[in-house]
């Protein structure tokens, strides 16, 4: 309604600076309507008629606009969706010579159908209004980095190296006991007393293959993507050395910290993308709250059976 009436004004301003034909100009004769477009026809199934049109409208509604994008600079692409449409038609015919429509569930379903159009419609027609209620300025996006700054920071890593003694099969290995994992923990632990070093223990007795060839490492590794029981052991030991055996779900791990690097806050350069993306996402989700409430307000929506009217009495009751 907003956008034709600003065509509307916007076509009467445009007239208005149109200056007045002279005595002289002769009236333009009216312009020839446009010849219809041909809908052709792409085959007939019995007495069913399928159209060009009929196919445009399944493109429309069977695909994304992006998809029908991709699928028209692809050499082929157009006509292997025709023949899979026309193969559908050929057999929504066979189904309904045959009396499939009369399928219990097929009205429920054709109703169901129904509602999944009535929405996309629904939510064409206000597109517009929506993305532009859910429309976020610079200044906006600013405001949510200043008012949410923990959101806006370098993760807090650590830098850390375990030896995995697996209590899990391994292949086609039996899994080990607690009592052989931890008899082969002793191992490392004597073997690293002896004057072995971590890295080449890793190599010979994890059985953790991301890390094995490495000695043991994980990197600069944000907190939060491990066991939480092996970040808490990484978190209370002392840097550099090897503390006592942590049980997992893996098995029992043997962890040297080496590196704890705590979260450093952004700069809004940095951020201002991320917030951007953010505080839009938490604006649409408020916009789409709005309206899913205005509409149940609009339709009398009540979760649950209705309750009766105050002042009318149950049937049957006395």
């Amino acid at each position: 309604m907003l956008r034709s009436l600003i065509l509307t004004t916007l076509a009467m301003a445009l007239s208005a600076q149109v200056p007045a034909p002279g005595p002289q100009a002769a009236p333009k004769p009216p312009a020839a309507p446009a010849a219809p477009k041909e809908d052709k026809v792409l085959a007939t199934i019995g007495t069913e008629v399928i159209r060009e049109s009929d196919f445009n409208m399944f493109l429309e509604v069977a695909l994304p606009e992006n998809q029908r994008r991709q699928m028209a600079m692809m050499p082929g692409a157009r006509d292997q969706y025709l023949k899979r449409f026309l193969e559908y038609r050929v057999l929504a015919v066979k189904a309904r010579k045959e009396g499939v429509q009369k399928s219990p569930d097929f009205a429920s379903k054709m109703k169901l159908m129904e509602v999944q159009v009535l929405i996309q419609k629904l939510l064409e027609r206000d597109d517009a209004l929506l993305k532009a209620k859910s429309a976020i300025k610079d200044e906006e996006v600013k405001a949510y980095f200043d008012q949410h700054p923990d959101k806006f920071k370098t993760p807090e890593t650590f830098s850390a190296r375990h030896i995995l003694i697996s209590t899990r099969a391994q292949g086609q290995e039996k899994a080990r006991t607690d009592v052989e994992a931890l008899a082969r923990v002793k191992e490392v632990q004597d073997a690293l007393k002896a004057g072995k070093t971590f890295d080449e223990l890793a190599k010979t007795y994890s059985d953790d293959p991301g890390s094995k060839d490495k000695g043991g490492l994980y990197e600069n590794t944000p907190f939060g993507r491990f066991d939480p029981t092996f970040e808490k052991a990484v978190r209370g030991q002392e840097l550099g050395k090897v503390g006592e055996p942590v049980k997992t779900g893996f098995g029992y791990h043997l962890i040297q910290a080496e590196k704890i690097t705590p979260a450093v806050p952004m700069t809004f350069e940095a951020a201002k993308d991320s917030a951007r993306q953010q505080a839009s996402a938490e604006r649409l989700e408020a916009v789409m709250t709005a309206y899913m409430d205005a509409a149940k307000k609009e339709t009398g929506y009540h979760e649950g059976p209705k309750a009766p009217a105050a002042g009318k009495a149950r049937k049957g009751a006395k």
